[in-house]
Order: C-alpha cells, then sequence, then structure tokens
C-alpha cells in the first residue's frame, strides 16, 4: 500500500465536517483505502464559481491505498458533484508529525486577525496593495510634462 495525500475542495454549505467530507469517505472506503487523516483546510469565496457554488471547503487528507485503485479513486472523485476539485499525490516519505500537523483551519487565531476587518487593514496601509493607495514612490497619475 501506497501513502496518498489528497487536497480536497467540497461544497461549504453544510457545517458539520463529518457530512461534508462523507462523499470523500465514501470513495476512498469502496476502494479499501485506510484514512490515516482528515482536517479542514479552510473555507474561502472561491475567485469564480465552480458548478454554481461560490464558497468552498478545501480538506486535507492523508490515506494509503494499493496504487492500482488510484485511477478508480480519481475518476470517482470527478465524477461526485459534492467534490468540486481533487488533487491526489504520492508521499512516499511522510511522518506522523506531518499527518497530525496543524492545519490553518485548525491553528488558533491571532487576537488581532479577529478583531480587524480588512476594510481597517487597507486603511492602515496593511501589505494588501488591492484597493490601497501606491506608496512607493512619487507617482501623481495623469499626464505630468515635468517627468
Amino acid at each position: 500500500m501506497k501513502t496518498y495525500e489528497g487536497m480536497f475542495l467540497l461544497d461549504a454549505g453544510n457545517p458539520d465536517f463529518e457530512a461534508t467530507t462523507e462523499p470523500v469517505r465514501a470513495i476512498l472506503t469502496r476502494y479499501g483505502a485506510q484514512v490515516l487523516s482528515m482536517k479542514p483546510w479552510d473555507e474561502r469565496r472561491l475567485a469564480f464559481e465552480i458548478l454554481g457554488r461560490k464558497r468552498g471547503l478545501y480538506v486535507l487528507s492523508y490515506f494509503q491505498v494499493e496504487a492500482e485503485k488510484m485511477t478508480e479513486i480519481e475518476h470517482d472523485l470527478r465524477l461526485d458533484e459534492r467534490v468540486l476539485r481533487s488533487l491526489i499525490l504520492r508521499k512516499d516519505k511522510i511522518t506522523d508529525e506531518i499527518i497530525n500537523a496543524e492545519t490553518p483551519a485548525t491553528m488558533p487565531r491571532r487576537e488581532e486577525e479577529v478583531t480587524a476587518e480588512p476594510s481597517d487593514r487597507r486603511r492602515e496601509g496593511g501589505d494588501d496593495f488591492r484597493g490601497g493607495d501606491f506608496r512607493g514612490g512619487d507617482y501623481r497619475g495623469g499626464d505630468d510634462e515635468s517627468r
């Protein structure tokens, strides 16, 4: 049996993690995979709609399965509409420390991240350039003949 790392993008409509990840678990167990770990990575607004969904839950999973079964697993993942995207990589050398490591969703958030709104960070001149002003040089805009 080989060890694999899978990142799955699932519909974020259900707040219950077990119910949300059920399609992935069902496909993996159908082919005899042993799930070592399955944990949420992050829930985000998607850059573009995928199958009509605007938000998605990223799930990180480590599992072991026979290499011959991977083609069928990937095929079934593509067919299931509840699995928006998937990426599976083979991991030859993996430790328990990596499997049990914290993910962004399971890490405790810093107090300043919880209280600061995104609009506040832009106003305060944070490192987010989108929507902020350009402070990197002398830019006046328009047609300036004095340059």
